[in-house]
């Protein structure tokens, strides 16, 4: 297992993270949101990584996190959901010019985020020593 590899994904999540919280803070909702996202996102390639997985796309990250984490009962059903709703609005964010992303909406993907990262850092924790 490339420990080196997960601690600097682990670090990238945690970075992202607070930067997320500081464009949020300063009125850059959507870019907050696509923060948020890529926090969970290496947060989770983290995860695949502890059990010597790859993942090439965002897609293929959700729909695979939700056969390798959520169905085996290694993570719990929400995070999933979780993982998928950030990345539906990350897209929207990065792409929409008509959508509008409310600061509350926001604000609960910078709370899932914050969330997601600590659970994954259990399950990579159970992973490597399971």
């Amino acid at each position: 297992m490339p420990e080196d590899e997960i601690d600097l994904l682990l670090v990238s999540a945690e970075l992202r993270l607070k930067a997320a919280q500081q464009l949020l803070e300063t009125g850059f909702g959507d870019d907050a949101i696509s923060r948020a996202y890529y926090s969970m996102y290496f947060a989770a390639t983290a995860m695949f990584l502890a059990k010597d997985i790859r993942v090439k796309t965002h897609r293929g990250l959700v729909a695979r996190f939700g056969r390798e984490f959520v169905e085996t009962g290694l993570i719990e059903a929400h995070f999933g959901r979780i993982l998928n709703i950030a990345e539906e609005l990350r897209s929207e964010a990065d792409y929409s010019i008509i959508r509008q992303i409310s600061g509350e909406e926001a604000a609960a993907v910078l709370d899932d985020a914050e969330r997601f990262l600590a659970r994954a850092n259990d399950v990579i924790v159970g992973v490597s020593h399971g």
